[in-house]
């Protein structure tokens, strides 16, 4: 029996209100469960008041034992300190091929690991064709040269 922990739908239509509960992977996802182990309001009241509750003790319990967090559990369990972060993953468009950059789990904003390369500096020994001339070559008149008419 795989122990899975995830949400449990309650509330009314447009006003969902969810309950965290470990709960067989066979199981619907309103159905039989083993344990309540806290809820998840999305959409607090006006006061402000408490979006989640959970039951650490019980959580850790069950991570230990190897209960399977969803995904959306994963991410509650992130955001109370309980997990690290998930790996997040950037779709380019539905369906389409993933993007491999990683993304801030908080932000959702992407990460830049690598900073860009800065140009090598060129070396001053030798001059290069490219280079322009500086400024005491160009200035100074050689005796040689014959005047333009």
């Amino acid at each position: 029996m795989v122990v899975r922990l995830r949400l449990s739908r309650f509330g009314c239509k447009n006003k969902p209100f969810y309950r965290v509960m470990a709960a067989d992977s066979r199981s619907p996802r309103d159905g039989k469960h083993l344990e309540v182990l806290g809820y998840y309001n999305p959409l607090p009241g006006q006061d402000g008041g408490k979006r989640m509750g959970l039951n650490f003790d019980r959580v850790k319990y069950w991570l230990s034992v190897g209960a399977q967090p969803s995904d959306p559990v994963q991410r509650i369990l992130f955001r109370a300190g309980v997990l690290p972060p998930p790996p997040m993953l950037a779709m380019e468009r539905k369906g389409g091929p993933r993007d491999t950059r990683p993304v801030d789990p908080l932000s959702g904003k992407f990460t830049n690991l690598k900073k860009p390369a800065d140009p090598a500096p060129s070396e001053t020994t030798g001059s290069d064709e490219n280079e322009a001339p500086s400024p005491s070559e160009t200035t100074g008149s050689d005796e040689n040269e014959a005047p333009s008419p």
